[in-house]
């Protein structure tokens, strides 16, 4: 049969036509057959209409019952969201909110992703409850509608004097991460109460505008509270520019231990290699000891050793045995020739066979013939175990120096250790197949 245009109307007026089951509820006067009768069956709003005429004057575990039911459906309906929008501004009108904080907070999800645009004045006046929980449904329910008309409330907050009405209007913007808010929170970073910077940062951290940078570069630089201080310097962790760029090399050397190590992290959260030449500059200031480890691991992270001047400092002045570890390690990784000495002079006075071994590899590495004298001193050195003296006769093997064969002799000569004195004649005679002149 060929459905023409007429056919089609009636056929879609049938389907959308009234329940006769919700009509026979109703005039059963059964409210738990209504109710179910909704959660099983989707109907049109002049169904949903009658529902919410009959249930208005019944006793309110049926409502409840009903709203929950919305909840539950996840309805859209306008005509739902004028049961909800009703419910709501009961609890408010007969004081019941704080009665059933539980059945307020459904009421208010439940009108979330409703299409009745009423629904928003209904839900406003939680934005500023003074029940976290009811603040936050409220918040969320804003910041799935997008509804545009909460904006003048939001001003209204902001422009008064109430610093919590401020932090309320703070927290729907949160939850809105609008950017068109930034200049309405950078005003307010400028408040003497530190609690209302606090969380003009936040949401500003949350909203991730480039526009408000210098702001937040301000309050990192100098905020006389500590707390937002800190909270400054970790939101500028977020922002890739310029300006924020130069502020956290600066924030790297503050004076406040705290905000130093912030400041660190941040630049590592960028992962960004410019920032290494900064941290190995204040490597070689630093005097707290916990900042020493997180400076070097810094530039162990990023992989450059930031122009060394820290690493260096650090072989020359430091007796930590952690941090010499470290930082012969960190020679060895980014191969600079210049830790030679330093390390050279730690494998004479070191007793530490993590720190030897990273020396002993260093100076097989760099192959500096000055160095090999310290070589053939840690061979020589019996109170040192066989595994590194081997590992120090390994190296001496890098150098393929005549001038090692000398050495050789003399310590073969002294060795009592058949292990050692096996590697010893193998490398005596390589190097000398190679290196004396042919007869």
């Amino acid at each position: 049969m060929k459905l023409t245009p007429l056919l089609i109307c009636f056929m879609l007026s049938a389907l959308q036509a009234a329940s006769p089951e919700i009509a026979a509820a109703i005039a059963e006067n059964d409210e738990d057959k209504v109710i179910s009768i909704f959660k099983g069956t989707e109907l049109i709003d002049e169904d949903i209409e009658k529902i919410n005429d009959w249930l208005a004057v019944k006793k309110e575990k049926y409502r409840k019952r009903y709203t929950r039911a919305i909840h539950e459906k996840g309805s859209t309906s306008v005509a739902t969201g004028k049961h909800i929008h009703n419910e709501i501004m009961r609890l408010i009108k007969e004081n019941l909110v704080e009665d059933d904080i539980d059945y307020t907070i459904v009421a208010l999800e439940a009108s979330a992703q409703n299409k009745n645009p009423d629904l928003i004045y209904a839900v406003a006046p939680f934005l500023v409850h003074p029940q976290a929980k009811l603040r936050a449904a409220a918040n969320k329910v804003v910041a799935v509608r997008k509804d545009e008309r909460v904006y003048p409330l939001i001003g209204q907050l902001l422009s008064g004097e109430s610093a919590i009405d401020k932090v309320y209007a703070m927290e729907t913007l949160l939850a809105l991460k609008d950017e068109r808010a930034v200049p309405l929170l950078l005003l307010q970073l400028s408040n003497p109460n530190k609690n209302v910077r606090y969380f003009a940062l936040k949401t500003l951290d949350a909203i991730g505008s480039d526009k408000a940078q210098y702001g937040i570069i301000n309050l990192a630089q100098g905020d006389t509270d500590e707390e937002v201080r800190l909270k400054a310097v970790e939101t500028l962790r977020q922002f890739k520019t310029g300006p924020v760029f130069f502020a956290i090399q600066r924030l790297i050397g503050d004076a406040n231990l705290t905000v130093r190590s912030l400041a660190l992290e941040s630049a590592l959260a960028q992962q960004d290699k410019r920032y290494a030449p900064a941290i190995s500059e204040q490597l070689a200031r630093e005097t707290e000891l916990r900042q020493k480890h997180a400076l070097l691991n810094a530039l162990l992270a990023l992989g450059t050793g930031g122009g060394m001047n820290g690493v260096l400092t650090l072989l020359r002045r430091e007796n930590e045995a952690d941090l010499l570890l470290k930082s012969a390690f960190a020679c060895n990784r980014f191969g600079e020739i210049r830790c030679a000495d330093g390390l050279a002079a730690i494998l004479i006075s070191s007793q530490s066979e993590p720190i030897l071994f990273e020396c002993l590899l260093a100076a097989g590495t760099f192959r500096q013939r000055k160095h090999l004298s310290v070589l053939f001193t840690t061979l020589q050195n019996e109170k040192l175990s066989v595994t590194l003296r081997s590992a120090a006769l390994a190296m001496i093997q890098q150098f393929d120096n005549e001038a090692a064969i000398g050495p050789l002799f003399e310590s073969f000569a002294k060795e009592g250790n058949q292990l050692l004195r096996v590697q010893m004649k193998f490398l005596l005679r390589d190097l000398m197949q190679r290196k004396l002149p042919k007869v």
